[in-house]
């Protein structure tokens, strides 16, 4: 007698290993480019049929190339410790695309034998399997299946993807996996908690470099003194670094002894239980859609005592398994010659990646000098960048104090000018005489002579020459005899 046979699964872009096997991985792209029997995924088979299109709101082609559009446009916000967020694209190890697997006990070789004996049988059965898929799935969803005739048994592939949620989330699809996360939020969680972590040491605080100083003699002892001060510091860092990794080393051995313990004594965690509970209902509401109108059993053949009829069919079955016995033999002799053959393809394969890995290590390390000489070019930019910043001040600076300057002399002159015309000033023996002097004007007379810009002193001493020869001609005298200088003798 046969049974039912229903396996449903999720799957990301990123390959995940398969239960059982060390070497066979499965990914999103892998299973859709089987089911539309691409040959780079169909190796697993050894003559290909194309797949036969059954229903869907898709065909395959299109629901692979509608899948790839909405992952290259969707884009998920990211929000650090800090509450800083960034966007960026669906992770890889999102799961967004939902399988199932329907098999019937009628074998592929049984059905291309004798098509139209079986096509009734096999059409009614996939018509139920998809009727009950579309009943148990939520609205707006795109799906597409196919019917595979080139392996053991007839079997049918669903793929389908939730088009509705905005990051096409294929465990919203999964009964047992929406059981566990229900069972998660409606229950305290029974993990065991890790034990402690030990309070490592902390790094110490790093020297501050100095305030830049305009000499440089300083400034060189400063950056000295600052790299030795780095250098303690990394020395420092190194031990603290060292001393917490034999903490940490240490609380890992003790924490994995206590989480063996504790999960040897709870036993099952519960939310394994609820979906497990969650796929045993499945498959008995399969049962009752799709399996008991199909003929087939809920579960495999069990002990129990037979019949006379049903020791006639034991016998009959015994027949059927002796002749599948001499085919499998048969098998078995092709499947070794192609083993032998597998095994020189693949010892040519494994050199290719020897080369390759090596091609890939030397990449690397050109890579990481392409890097460091990036990374130089990038420090001597900055530096050079920051001396042309630094230049920029200072010659801003000097502008600025410039533009004081003359905006002093301007009102200096204008005060005396003002004072000559009032009477407040006056000319004596060829000199000016003032109650008070501008403050520029009193630079210039005191040690501070030589902070006055040359310009600056020639242009106050050229007006103050200028006034005494105009007051003299007002009061109607000679012009006294005035000595060349790069500033005025104004008097006391």
């Amino acid at each position: 007698m046969a049974y039912q046979f229903m396996h449903i699964e999720t799957y990301s872009e990123q390959p995940k290993p398969v239960k059982g096997s060390k070497d066979h991985f499965n990914s999103a792209a892998q299973v859709e480019g089987e089911a539309a029997r691409d040959p780079l995924y169909s190796e697993h088979v050894d003559s290909p049929l194309p797949a036969t299109q059954l229903a869907g709101t898709l065909t395959i082609a299109d629901f692979r190339a509608k899948r790839a559009r909405l992952l290259a446009e969707i884009t998920e916000t990211v929000t650090l410790k800090n509450g800083t967020t960034y966007t960026r694209r669906l992770r890889k190890d999102a799961a967004t695309l939902y399988t199932e697997i329907h098999s019937h006990p009628l074998t592929s070789e049984e059905f291309l034998a004798d098509p139209d004996a079986h096509a009734a049988t096999v059409n009614a059965w996939s018509a139920r399997a998809l009727n009950d898929f579309k009943a148990r799935m939520p609205e707006g969803i795109d799906y597409t299946s196919v019917l595979h005739l080139d392996e053991g048994h007839v079997h049918i592939h669903i793929l389908a993807m939730n088009t509705a949620d905005p990051k096409l989330d294929a465990n919203k699809l999964h009964v047992g996996k929406m059981a566990a996360a229900l069972h998660r939020k409606e229950n305290a969680s029974d993990v065991i908690p890790s034990l402690p972590k030990p309070e490592l040491a902390r790094r110490p605080k790093k020297p501050k470099k100095p305030r830049p100083s305009k000499n440089r003699n300083t400034q060189k002892k400063n950056d000295a003194r600052h790299a030795d001060a780095l250098a303690a510091w990394e020395a420092e860092c190194a031990e603290v670094e060292a001393g917490n990794k034999l903490l940490i080393d240490a609380w890992e051995a003790e924490n994995k002894a206590h989480l063996q313990e504790a999960r040897r004594k709870r036993g099952r965690p519960s939310v394994n239980k609820a979906y497990t509970d969650a796929m045993k209902k499945l498959q008995d509401d399969y049962y009752e859609a799709v399996g008991k109108p199909s003929g087939l059993l809920r579960v495999g053949p069990r002990q129990a005592r037979k019949s006379t009829k049903e020791y006639a069919a034991e016998r009959r079955d015994a027949k059927r398994l002796a002749d599948d016995a001499r085919r499998l033999e048969a098998q078995r002799k092709e499947l070794a010659a192609k083993d032998a053959d597998l095994a020189a393809r693949k010892e040519a394969m494994d050199a290719e990646l020897v080369e390759r890995v090596a091609a890939h290590e030397a990449n690397v390390v050109a890579l990481k000098q392409d890097r460091a000489a990036l990374r130089r070019k990038e420090l001597a930019d900055q530096k050079a960048r920051a001396e042309r910043e630094k230049a920029q001040i200072e010659k801003e600076n000097e502008l600025l104090r410039r533009e004081r300057e003359l905006t002093e002399a301007v009102d200096a002159m204008g005060e005396m000018f003002e004072a000559v015309e009032s009477g407040e000033a006056e000319v004596v023996n060829g000199k000016l005489h003032m109650p008070r002097w501008p403050d520029i004007v009193s630079r210039l007379q005191g040690d501070e002579r030589d902070r006055v810009s040359t310009p600056i002193r020639k242009l106050i001493g050229s007006f103050a020459r200028l006034v005494v020869r105009m007051t003299k001609r007002a009061q109607g005298s000679a012009e006294p005899e005035i000595e060349v200088d790069e500033a005025p003798r104004f008097g006391c």
